[in-house]
């Protein structure tokens, strides 16, 4: 991938029909062979997907989503600091969720397509394809499976995923489980004593830019 330690990055989540559901400005903390790691603190602005009268997907049947509306509504991210590994070639990210006062709140896993990175001009960024299904794992690492519903009801369209192809997600959620169960990286205490650089600002969202074209693997 290759990033600068200290510089914004725009972390940015595709959806059915490649539609941009989501942009969320990070900072890099540190890249090596594990992947390219990023913090993203409580009061982040971001911009996520709602219709244009103020709805959540999830208030919407998803039968009907195509029936409505969207754009993507400027938010603030509240509640948990999160530290955020993008693992290059693997279909998953992990979040380290931070409370308030850094004690750690559970890990997140968020199943995904491999992260994209690209560049434009001053701008850089990663993208990914969010595939539904997430893993929610608490300190003492019990897990449990979290929007499972949302990710069958999805297999067969033909925006998503194929059942060949939610087998493999389901397979890469797996693969994961048996390494938070063996609590091997990243489920080991690994970054568990991150705190921030005080000198950072909350990363910024730009004003422009943020929607080119989204980047296309190698």
């Amino acid at each position: 991938m290759t990033f600068t330690v200290g510089q914004d990055l725009l972390y940015r989540d595709y959806r059915g029909g490649g539609q941009l559901v989501a942009v969320m400005p990070q900072r890099v903390v540190a890249e090596d062979e594990r992947g390219v790691l990023t913090w993203r603190p409580i009061g982040t602005p971001w911009l996520f997907r709602r219709t244009t009268d103020g709805r959540d997907r999830r208030e919407i049947p998803f039968h009907m989503r195509h029936t409505v509306e969207w754009h993507l509504a400027p938010l603030t991210w509240s509640g948990l600091h999160v530290l955020h590994l993008f693992r290059p070639g693997r279909a998953h990210s992990v979040w380290w969720m931070f409370n308030p006062d850094f004690s750690l709140n559970r890990w997140y896993v968020n199943l995904e397509a491999p992260p994209v990175p690209w560049r434009d001009g001053e701008l850089a960024g990663i993208d990914t394809f969010d595939h539904a299904l997430d893993i929610v794992v608490m300190p003492d690492r019990q897990w449990h499976w979290k929007d499972e519903d949302e990710y069958l009801e999805r297999v067969g369209h033909p925006d998503y995923w194929t059942a060949e192809e939610a087998a493999e997600i389901r397979a890469e959620g797996d693969r994961v489980t048996k390494d938070i169960e063996a609590a091997a990286f990243p489920f080991d205490g690994t970054w568990l004593d991150f705190r921030p650089d005080r000198a950072w600002a909350v990363p910024a969202l730009p004003s422009t830019g943020w929607n080119r074209p989204r980047g296309e693997s190698g």
